[in-house]
């Protein structure tokens, strides 16, 4: 696992999970001190990122329970709608959260950590054309290392030839304070693969106690916080962290202020120094997380933009300006930060900068995270276009789960080749990595509900009753006494939710039996608590509040997702057909240039994927699948 940020941790967590074998997973870190650091804001899910990092949870990853175990405030997001776009968020206390996620990595013996940076991807030529054998590092000290292995994973986040940009000031670097990794580009370039360009950025941070804090509004946390993991409200210990409570530690507040009109005409007089706009950066940004100068722009109507002043640890005074991202000179942006109400003899302790970084065009993949050129070599992370800590942390754990598969298989030739990946229908997962391969980003992708098609489905609360019986099939909670905990209060949760449903067919409230009160409006999750929940208690004890969130919105859903159900299943056939990998689409003259454009360059493995690809008919399917089944008859002949 060549990075130690949230894609490469849950990648050698995940593999760790699956292989068992001490010293079966190496880490390799540019610096070991900055293993799992938050780059940019400490928080952890929200809209569509909470589902992630729930799934995440569920298949026995990392991430949901180190942001339970140092989150400062826990907000379920969304809450005016239904339980399907809920969006669980907590902010973390970002040194906690890095010592955390560090106390994992060592806790578990499987996974050895080296410090280097990564000058070579080792590859060797087998039957299948280049495979990946291993990568040359250089150490602190300047020594060159080869590591052999049959599975490599690249999670380079925004380091690539990275460039931070401040006004006309530029510097070589991913992230302030820390160099780029200017030889895995090369290396790359020299297996083949196509690389692409992006910007990402970060807004200034302020001194907390150069702010008149008390004067502005407050933003609480939820009263009676909803963690990620479920383990986490029963307690659990790895190494050095123990979480018997949660929340584990204090909770803050954040607080409320906003840009002024006088920095918006700072901006604007000073769009001529402005990096996005100047063409000094040729890439492309975050439309969903503009900076400030492009909101400006944008909106040219607004005089004021909403700024989340939201405190980073209780170890710092520094405070996270979340709405004001920005590559501006140093002089706007301290325009622009004394403009805000509160903030008027703030401090700034780090201005914000922009970081523009290479990337792999994400079509040379599969779903897997396995690359089509180089078997064995897999990409998770920003390095495939995403941006958020829980877009790559869900991808290092696909990467992770194929990469120790595959692993296992060089191991052992007999094995039957296999991989793992989620379908649409499964989990937002399958979601990100399906458009992943079919509509690569021309900007950072973000993680919305509204790309999810069947979200009644995949809903936040029923995430472990997707994902765990998967976790367990995978042998991902076997080697360890986090996952056997997860499948014991897997099973009672099972046991529950299955009394419990039983409960709303039987018992009667008022007029009606629980199943029916709970379509009507105005029945909520503490209604159907006060109904089963002496029941229930009395056969299982203190219960989890999720639980009966889960049976609420099982219920209230139910006539949707039976619905939902049926497409799934009428769209079944044609989602999983595979098209074969020798396919040649060129010589296919019955089918529309365009059409043969989009299929040779993306190259998708089933008849689904290719109906999402742009460029695609209705027509060119049905023409595609006589086409195939002809040149299937034909390899058989020569065969």
């Amino acid at each position: 696992m060549v990075g130690g940020g949230h894609a490469g941790v849950e990648a050698a967590w995940a593999a760790a999970n699956r292989l068992g074998t001490p010293g079966s997973v190496a880490l390799v870190s540019l610096d070991t001190s900055k293993i799992g650091v938050m780059s940019c804001n400490p928080a952890i899910g929200g809209l569509a990122k909470g589902q992630l990092v729930r799934e995440i949870d569920a298949m026995g990853g990392l991430m949901g329970l180190v942001a339970d175990a140092t989150g400062i405030q826990f907000k379920l997001l969304n809450t005016s709608k239904g339980a399907a776009v809920h969006g669980p968020r907590c902010q973390s206390d970002k040194h906690a959260y890095a010592r955390t996620v560090q106390a994992f990595i060592n806790a578990r013996p499987e996974i050895d950590v080296i410090e280097g940076g990564v000058e070579e991807i080792l590859t060797e030529t087998t039957s299948d054309g280049q495979s990946a054998r291993g990568v040359v590092i250089r150490t602190p000290a300047g020594k060159r290392i080869e590591l052999s292995s049959p599975s490599v994973v690249l999670t380079t986040g925004t380091f690539m030839r990275a460039i931070m940009h401040r006004g006309t000031d530029t510097t070589e670097g991913g992230r302030e304070g820390e160099d780029a990794a200017n030889p895995i580009s090369e290396a790359l370039s020299g297996l083949g693969f196509e690389l692409g360009r992006l910007k990402t950025g970060t807004p200034p941070r302020l001194n907390r106690n150069t702010i008149d804090w008390d004067a502005l509004p407050i933003q609480d946390g939820d009263e009676d916080p909803m963690p990620f993991s479920e383990l986490s409200r029963g307690g659990w210990e790895i190494g050095e962290v123990r979480c018997d409570r949660f929340p584990l530690i204090e909770q803050v507040s954040c607080r409320q202020t906003n840009t002024g009109p006088g920095s918006h005409d700072s901006i604007r007089a000073n769009l001529d120094r402005a990096p996005i706009f100047t063409g000094q950066i040729g890439s492309a940004g975050p439309r969903y997380c503009p900076s400030i100068e492009d909101k400006v722009v944008r909106f040219a109507e607004r005089d004021q933009h909403g700024v989340y002043l939201e405190p980073e640890s209780h170890e710092s005074d520094w405070v996270y300006c979340n709405g004001i991202a920005t590559s501006l000179p140093r002089d706007v942006q301290d325009t622009i930060v004394h403009s805000m109400p509160g903030c008027e003899n703030a401090e700034i302790l780090m201005y914000g900068y922009a970081v523009e970084y290479d990337m792999v065009r994400p079509h040379q993949m599969y779903v897997t995270g396995q690359t089509r050129r180089v078997p064995g070599f897999f990409l998770a992370g920003q390095i495939n276009g995403t941006s958020g800590y829980e877009e790559a942390a869900a991808q290092g754990l696909i990467a992770g789960i194929n990469a120790a598969i595959h692993a296992q298989n060089a191991d052992s030739p007999e094995s039957k080749a296999e991989s793992f990946s989620f379908g649409r229908s499964q989990a937002y997962i399958g979601v990100l990595m399906d458009d992943l391969v079919t509509k690569p980003p021309r900007e950072p992708y973000r993680m919305f509900t509204s790309r999810a098609e069947y979200r009644l489905l995949l809903r936040a609360d029923n995430a472990p009753d997707r994902l765990t019986p998967l976790a367990i099939e995978l042998g991902l909670l076997d080697h360890h006494e986090l996952g056997l905990q997860r499948k014991a209060h897997f099973e009672r949760r099972m046991n529950i939710v299955e009394q419990g449903r039983a409960l709303m067919d039987s018992t009667v409230d008022g007029e009606k039996k629980v199943c029916d009160r709970v379509l009507e409006p105005e029945y909520g999750v503490e209604d159907l608590i006060r109904a089963i929940g002496p029941a229930l208690g009395e056969s299982f004890g203190e219960i989890d509040p999720a639980i009966y969130q889960t049976l609420h919105a099982h219920r209230r859903y139910e006539p949707y997702v039976k619905r939902q159900v049926i497409e799934i299943r009428r769209h079944s056939e044609m989602e999983h057909k595979p098209i074969p990998e020798w396919i040649e689409y060129e010589p296919m003259g019955s089918l529309r240039t365009e059409a043969r454009a989009a299929l040779g360059k993306y190259r998708p493995t089933t008849f689904g994927q290719a109906s999402r690809l742009e460029g695609i008919t209705p027509s060119d399917l049905t023409l595609l699948s006589v086409l195939v089944k002809r040149a299937r008859a034909e390899r058989r002949d020569l065969i």
